[in-house]
């Protein structure tokens, strides 16, 4: 949903929130949970993916004080929403002007809006055998 680009010094990580592994990520440049607007030390972009347009909405309404922690929560709040739920999120940001990580889960929590499940997908494979009696049962 969001990338993130994160330097440090002469090394580089690049990974897309939400992560399971976003400390491994950040372990690789030798970071902590810092804030987005990066530290002295720590160069960090934040890209929202371009064909979502709930990655858009929430990118503007990030404060420099945001960790990449709280990042990660979000996207992992809002990765699945519904279009109508994404729909209703986001005019809910608009009109009450709400800014930051922290702020929108808390959006997120008070609208009681719950991702849903990722669908699972089953590719067809055409050297596949015949199930076998035992398995049709």
């Amino acid at each position: 949903m969001i990338r993130f680009i994160i330097e440090k010094e002469n090394v580089s990580v690049a990974f897309d929130a939400p992560t399971d592994l976003l400390y491994d990520r950040l372990a690789f440049v030798r970071v902590g949970d810092v804030p987005i607007s990066g530290t002295d030390n720590v160069s960090i972009k934040l890209i929202p993916w371009a064909d979502v347009k709930l990655a858009e909405a929430i990118a503007k309404r990030f404060s420099g004080d945001d960790t990449i922690s709280e990042v990660n929560g979000l996207c992992e709040k809002v990765k699945h929403l519904r279009p109508s739920d994404e729909k209703a999120f986001i005019e809910r940001l608009e009109n009450d002007d709400i800014h930051g990580a922290a702020q929108m889960i808390n959006v997120v929590e008070e609208m009681d809006l719950e991702a849903a499940s990722e669908v699972k997908r089953y590719d067809y494979v055409e050297e596949d055998e015949e199930p076998t009696m035992e398995q049709r049962m």
